[in-house]
C-alpha cells in the first residue's frame, strides 16, 4: 500500500446492533473509497468478532477499545467512546445504528470537523432467519 493514501476509521453502533451483513457491506464500501489501513472499535460483543475479521482478511490493523464496567460503571460505553474518539485520531467515523451514547459521539466527531460517514441499509435483500 505504499504510495497509496491509507485511513484510520474508527466505526461505532448501539450496544445490541447486530447486523453482521451491513456492518460488512459498510466496511467495504469505505474500502472501495480509500484503503483502511488501521480500523478503531469499541469491542462490541455482537460486531467486535465480525469487525476483527474483516481487519483481518483486509491486512487492516485493529484498535480495540472496551468500555471500563469496573472503574466507570453506566458511565462506561459513554466515557470510552469520548477516550476513543481523542485517542485513536480517526480520519473517518463510519456510523451503523445505535443509541444516545452514539449519537453523542457523532455529534463530538462532527464538531471536531471529522468526516462521518452513515451506513446505509444493505442492497440485497437477505432471508430473515432471524425472527
Amino acid at each position: 500500500m505504499q504510495g497509496e493514501q491509507t485511513m484510520r476509521v474508527l466505526i461505532c453502533a448501539g450496544r445490541n446492533y447486530a447486523d453482521t451483513r451491513r456492518c460488512r457491506q459498510a466496511l467495504d464500501d469505505v474500502q472501495r473509497q480509500r484503503p483502511i489501513r488501521v480500523l478503531i472499535h469499541g469491542g462490541s460483543q455482537f460486531l467486535g468478532g465480525e469487525i476483527e475479521s474483516w481487519a483481518r482478511e483486509h491486512g487492516a490493523d485493529l484498535v480495540r477499545y472496551p468500555p471500563n464496567w469496573q472503574l466507570h460503571g453506566k458511565q462506561a460505553e459513554r466515557l470510552r467512546n469520548l477516550f476513543m474518539l481523542n485517542d485513536s485520531r480517526p480520519d473517518l467515523l463510519l456510523a451503523l445504528p445505535g443509541g444516545d451514547d452514539t449519537e453523542e459521539l457523532l455529534a463530538r466527531a462532527r464538531g471536531a470537523e471529522l468526516q462521518v460517514v452513515y451506513a446505509r441499509q444493505p442492497r440485497q435483500p437477505e432471508r430473515d432467519d432471524c425472527s
